[in-house]
């Protein structure tokens, strides 16, 4: 059986309710949970106006949400060489995303200028549009460009153009796995070689009571307010915000690029449920067959073979009482249902939890945090705790033999040398249409040992952004990053910095030989641009269609042939800069 090349995941970026606007803030926010809920905020819609517990009137019966702590509505127009006229006109769903995309691509090292013209595919998951509805009650009022500005399929199409790349671009909606779908199209593209690599992502904001009020009907929404996983009161789903957005390459082509692998996508699989008892009635049968299907496909057999197993499965997990009991089976039946091991193995249980119990359901982000969850599990080697768990549901209770929640922070099941910590992914649209991933730790097959000097030595850090305040935010940011990680590696620091952002117009250069330095001159920066009005006499700038200018010629007491410098110009394109 020929097996699928796994996939890496090499850059994330993500907003999530809770102020967890990072991948390190999200971990912070798994490891200690707390309540974040809220009601709507005031600049959304007038929450009491449209809250009923009884959901008559025109009213939604949900008395809080998950929110996202940072104002929808700021939007760093001009980086992305977008007008005030165009920018009002869009979605803040494709706003915001325009943003995290950005920051995936600084994780992942990645200059926005070695990108351009690629046959990087896009590939987004979106379920509603609040902004679009709203923005056309009024027909005398409608903006300029709504057309661009509002439409689903240019939640990816405007990525690829901002960033001018050619390869696929589409936006994906299955409802609540719609993210999950989008990562398979993604994974999928990248086997087929229809692009170098591949950039999934997902939005979901709330801007209106519409959803709130056609969703109580139906008694899909929790009216507590929370998603209570399996638990005996789970009673609907609590509605969440997100952007997500994962950098992808085939894991030969990273490793080759030499890029930062966070884990890699092993499979992904997607099916429907087909005439089940209802359209919004899940299928225990098709979710079960989905996940061997998806193991099968890359040559891993869960129900017989221990290493094949997960060891945590993150659930689609949204707390109501037709979906919970259909997963729970589905995914004992996948795992444990005809086992041919023999009764008496010793096995640690399979550890089962979803992040909705922490930061409400996201919709069409639900997948991708899910995945960058299961990412952050593996690469940390602790499985986080679920939160609202008081007694199990009785029709999941006899599951619980092989399947438990974690209620405290663990570390990882002990694993035969050579398998590597596993996570499966759930995903299930409310129509029917599921999906499935299997993501895993990287094991280097060579571990490298970095051969920096001991000594201390000198180092020039480079900072750069399109303005002189964002240069300022930027020296704050690695400021308190340096504050919060003083153990950090200053030679790959130096060497991310200067090869592997963007070089932007308004730039400062740093020279330190230690952590405590390259604070105090950062903060010596800070202050002088704190106490001026005039630019600080560090930042350099220029105007993006300045034309280059010669700095120095170095001629080696001689320039014994010509071109002597240019070998320096090939390895070192700043030297030109």
């Amino acid at each position: 059986m020929s097996v699928p090349e796994p996939i890496a995941i090499i850059g994330t970026g993500c907003r999530f309710p809770g102020s967890a606007s990072s991948p390190t803030r999200l971990w912070d926010l798994l490891l200690h949970p707390r309540n974040v809920a809220s009601k709507a905020p005031s600049d959304r819609f007038n929450h009491d106006a449209f809250y009923h517990p009884d959901e008559h009137h025109g009213t939604g019966n949900s008395p809080e949400s998950y929110f996202l702590t940072e104002d929808p509505r700021a939007f760093d127009a001009p980086f992305f060489n977008i007008s005030r006229t165009e920018a009002e006109s869009m979605d803040p769903q494709q706003r915001l995303l325009l943003e995290v995309v950005h920051e995936s691509l600084e994780t992942a090292g990645l200059p926005l200028e070695s990108l351009r013209g690629s046959d990087t595919g896009v590939f987004c998951g979106l379920m509603s549009t609040d902004y679009a509805n709203l923005i056309s009650r009024d027909w005398d009022e409608v903006p300029m460009y709504t057309p661009s500005g509002t439409a689903a399929s240019m939640l990816a199409n405007r990525i690829s153009f901002f960033f001018d790349w050619h390869g696929p671009s589409m936006t994906i909606d299955t409802a609540c796995s719609s993210s999950l779908v989008a990562l398979h199209q993604g994974v999928s593209a990248l086997r087929n070689q229809d692009c170098h690599m591949a950039l999934v992502a997902a939005s979901n904001l709330i801007f209106s009571p519409r959803e709130y009020i056609a969703a109580s009907k139906m008694h899909l929404l929790s009216p507590t307010g929370r998603c209570r996983m399996w638990d005996e009161g789970a009673d609907g789903y609590a509605r969440g915000e997100g952007i997500a957005s994962l950098v992808l390459k085939r894991l030969s082509d990273a490793i080759a690029d030499g890029d930062p692998i966070e884990c890699i996508v092993r499979a992904t699989g997607v099916n429907a449920d087909g005439r089940s008892m209802g359209i919004t009635m899940p299928s225990s049968i098709a979710q079960s067959k989905l996940i061997r299907s998806t193991y099968a496909s890359v040559g891993l057999n869960p129900a017989d073979h221990l290493e094949d197993r997960c060891q945590f499965f993150e659930a689609h997990g949204t707390g109501t009482q037709a979906g919970d009991p259909q997963e729970a089976t589905a995914i004992y039946n996948a795992f444990f249902g005809d086992s041919k091991l023999p009764e008496k193995t010793t096995q640690e249980p399979l550890y089962v939890g979803s992040i909705k119990t922490l930061i409400g359901h996201t919709e069409g982000v639900a997948g991708l945090a899910g995945v960058i969850k299961a990412s952050l599990c593996v690469q940390k080697g602790i499985i986080p705790p679920n939160m609202l768990l008081e007694r199990i549901n009785p029709v999941i209770a006899p599951l619980t033999s092989q399947l438990r929640i974690p209620t405290e922070p663990l570390l990882w099941p002990s694993l035969a040398p050579g398998v590597p910590r596993r996570v499966s992914v759930n995903s299930f649209g409310f129509g029917g249409s599921n999906a499935h991933a299997i993501i895993e730790s990287y094991i280097p097959p060579t571990k490298l040992t970095l051969g920096h000097s001991l000594c201390p030595q000198i180092l020039p850090f480079v900072f750069s952004a399109c303005t002189e305040k964002t240069l300022v935010d930027v020296l704050e940011c690695y400021d308190r990053f340096l504050q919060e990680h003083p153990d950090i590696d200053l030679v790959t620091l130096a060497e991310s910095l200067l090869k592997r952002r963007s070089a932007f117009n308004h730039r400062v250069v740093i020279t330190a030989a230690s952590i405590e330095a390259l604070r105090t001159e950062i903060q010596i920066e800070l202050e002088k641009q704190g106490s001026a009005r005039a630019a600080s006499p560090g930042i350099m700038s220029r105007p993006s269609n300045a034309p280059k200018r010669i700095l120095g010629i170095f001629t080696g007491q001689g320039a014994q042939y010509p071109q002597m410098f240019w070998d320096l110009i090939a390895a070192s394109p700043q030297a030109m800069v």
